[in-house]
C-alpha cells in the first residue's frame, strides 16, 4: 500500500513539472531598435524661367529730336518725339518758353516720297499754364492722301495764337487763322512769339528728317 501511495505521488510530481515546463514561456528576446530612417532628398531647385522677349511694336521707328525757336536755339527741356507704323504717326511735343493764357496748335507738316509741296494738317491745341510748359499728343493715320508714314519727313509746328479772347477759343486752337488779325502767315519761316491780341505766327518746330 505504501509503495503503490510512493508510486502514486511521483506520477503526479512528474506529471506537475510537465505541465509546468508547459505553461512557462520563454521570453521573447530584446526588440532590435529600429534603423534609422533617411533623410528626404532635397528637392531639386526649379529653373529660372526665361523672360519673355519684347514685343516688337508693329515695326515701329521712334524718333526724338530737339525744337527750335525763331532764332534757330535749341529749347532746353523741349523735344519731339515721332512714333511711326504702317498705320500711321503718332506725336509727343513737349514744349517751354510759351507765355501763359496764349493759345497754340500744333500742326503735322508732312512731306510725300515725291517733290511737292507738304500738307499741313491739325495735330493738338492748348492754352499756356502759368509754367509755360505744356506738352501736345496727336495722331494720324494713314490715308489716301498719306501712305508714307514709316518714311515721310515730318516737322512738327507750334504756331501763336496770341491771348484767349472772348468767345473765341474753340477756333484758337482748332484752327490755323482762329483769332488771328495780325502776324505772320504759316510757313516755313518762324517768328517771334507774343501776348498781343489776335497776333499769330509760326513760332517753334521740331524737324523728323525722312527715313530711307
Amino acid at each position: 500500500m505504501k509503495t503503490m501511495m510512493k508510486i502514486f505521488t511521483y506520477v503526479l510530481m512528474v506529471f506537475a513539472l510537465t505541465c509546468i515546463s508547459c505553461t512557462i514561456e520563454g521570453e521573447e528576446g530584446p526588440i532590435g531598435p529600429m534603423g534609422a530612417q533617411g533623410e528626404a532628398g532635397i528637392d531639386g531647385v526649379d529653373g529660372i524661367d526665361g523672360a519673355d522677349g519684347i514685343n516688337g511694336v508693329n515695326g515701329a521707328g521712334i524718333n526724338e529730336i530737339t525744337i527750335r525757336d525763331h532764332n534757330d536755339n535749341v529749347l532746353l527741356g523741349a523735344s519731339s518725339t515721332l512714333y511711326r507704323d504702317k498705320d500711321g504717326i503718332t506725336a509727343h511735343f513737349k514744349t517751354t518758353n510759351l507765355i501763359p493764357n496764349n493759345a497754340y496748335t500744333l500742326w503735322f507738316v508732312i512731306f510725300g516720297d515725291e517733290p511737292g509741296p507738304p500738307m499741313s494738317i491739325y495735330a493738338a491745341g492748348h492754352i499756356a499754364g502759368e509754367s509755360g510748359t505744356e506738352i501736345f499728343s496727336a495722331y494720324k493715320s494713314v490715308d489716301v492722301n498719306f501712305n508714307n508714314p514709316q518714311t515721310a519727313e515730318v516737322h512738327m509746328a507750334l504756331r501763336t495764337h496770341g491771348p484767349v479772347q472772348p468767345g473765341m477759343l474753340p477756333s484758337q486752337i482748332q484752327t490755323m487763322d482762329g483769332g488771328c488779325t495780325s502776324g505772320e502767315p504759316s510757313g516755313p519761316s518762324l517768328y517771334s512769339d507774343s501776348d498781343v491780341v489776335g497776333y499769330c505766327a509760326n513760332i517753334q518746330v521740331g524737324i523728323h528728317p525722312p527715313v530711307n
